[in-house]
């Protein structure tokens, strides 16, 4: 989380963070900014996507968790993690469990005693439909537990 949130901060002193730039920016730029070749693809896919009018963030807002699904996850670099993540995170969904989520994963382990993500999942079900707020007291429990702190 440290290094996304100071990959994403040298990026912002450094330019506007839109689509319009990021799809502009040479991969060396990219690169003395932190990112990674392969991250540096994806970004340019997202924002030649947005740009194109094939992905429109807009709408997405008013779509269901699994229509928004199915529309991010065609994008190359936009996988189930990222997807949940920005379903949280961006557009407020109450009710998933990312069990791609490392963190989120050893903490179900550690407390549940739960170490197949079958299991995890039929476990969570009885947590529907507040799975994302469970998320949020897994991720403090395991940031508090190992002394670490999210300032956002």
């Amino acid at each position: 989380m440290d290094s996304a949130k100071a990959t994403f901060l040298k990026i912002k002193a450094y330019t506007t963070c839109n689509p319009e730039t990021m799809s502009v920016l040479s991969d060396e730029e990219f690169r003395n900014l932190g990112v990674s070749r392969q991250k540096t693809k994806y970004i340019k896919i997202l924002a030649d996507a947005v740009l194109s009018k094939e992905l429109d963030i807009e709408s997405l807002s008013s779509k269901s968790a699994k229509e928004v699904r199915e529309e991010l996850i065609k994008l190359k670099g936009i996988g189930n993690w990222t997807i949940d993540i920005y379903l949280m995170f961006c557009l407020q969904e109450p009710d998933l469990i990312p069990l791609g989520d490392i963190a989120v994963i050893n903490t179900i382990k550690e407390l549940l005693n739960i170490h197949d993500k079958l299991e995890m999942e039929i476990h969570a079900q009885q947590w529907s439909p507040y799975r994302s707020y469970a998320t949020y007291l897994l991720w403090h429990y395991y940031l508090n537990k190992r002394n670490r702190k999210i300032t956002y």
